[in-house]
């Protein structure tokens, strides 16, 4: 699972996004995980830290110390975008 953070959120504050796979619901908050049945996941041993603007600005320093492609590069977000913008395009033709 990815979780991007981004200051354009038009949902209110305590937006919560929930993953359904197949070994579970699993419901995350801000920092907080829990599963369905709203029990905490510790997932303090998972990293560093568990603020997510700083694991994505420590990931970006590494990959430029390691000269290396950032995880979230405008490269790699790009053909997302690129199906995006298709499917605007197609619901904008149909509307």
């Amino acid at each position: 699972c990815t979780l991007s953070l981004s200051f354009n959120n038009d949902g209110p504050l305590g937006t919560f996004f929930r993953y359904i796979c197949d070994n579970g619901t699993y419901i995350a908050r801000y920092d907080d995980l829990v599963n369905g049945k709203e029990e905490k996941i510790d997932v303090s041993k998972v990293d560093v830290s568990m603020n997510g603007i700083e694991l994505q600005d420590r990931e970006f320093i590494a990959a430029i110390r390691e000269g290396r492609e950032p995880n979230a590069s405008v490269a790699k977000v790009l053909p997302c975008y690129d199906i995006l913008n298709k499917l605007e395009q197609s619901l904008a033709a149909s509307a």
